[in-house]
């Protein structure tokens, strides 16, 4: 079925030559023979607010490049390292990946997003350490000051506490422990 609504879509290429990476909830993404990324969405709306959205920031080395838009794909740059959880789980959380990550979010602001959401599947530590995000969905139209979900997540990994001392120690500027203080 899935094959059989991407083939219809028009792709500039076949599947076949491609590598599955997986799939979300706006839809599916390959890694093409030239090392680029196809990512095939259900919505063509989407599809336009994604790249446009790479396209905004492709200057700031956190997004990957945007090289292409159809109806209904985009050719971006691909992202590898690591996701960020298996990094957490296989290296811990070190002050320098929190001042990274507050970076992050710093730039994130200056580029104007209201979304300030960094999601665990969405975040991958590159091999210097540096970060590189995809999938920055609505991220000039919702308004989430912080990012809430990576937040959770570290909660669930028990390193939540740990994490805001380090913060609160390296980045004071930075507000989020008042969403921490409140949603105990």
């Amino acid at each position: 079925m899935r094959n059989e609504c991407i083939h219809r879509r028009r792709i500039p290429m076949d599947l076949k030559h491609c590598k599955y990476l997986g799939e979300g909830h706006s839809g599916q993404v390959y890694l093409m023979p030239d090392g680029r990324v196809l990512k095939i969405f259900n919505n063509s709306q989407s599809c336009r607010d994604e790249f446009y959205i790479l396209k905004a920031v492709e200057k700031s080395g956190y997004f990957p490049k945007a090289y292409e838009l159809g109806r209904h794909y985009i050719i971006r740059e691909y992202v590898g390292g690591m996701n960020v959880g298996d990094y957490l789980k296989k290296y811990g959380l070190k002050r320098e990946f929190v001042i990274r990550l507050a970076d992050l979010i710093d730039n994130m602001k200056m580029m104007g997003f209201k979304k300030l959401e960094v999601r665990f599947p969405h975040l991958f530590v590159q091999e210097d350490g540096s970060l590189m995000v995809i999938d920055p969905r609505k991220s000039y139209e919702e308004n989430i000051p912080y990012p809430k979900s990576f937040l959770r997540a570290l909660k669930k990994m028990e390193l939540l506490e740990q994490f805001m001392e380090i913060l609160d120690k390296e980045r004071p500027d930075m507000d989020w422990g008042e969403y921490i203080k409140t949603k105990k």
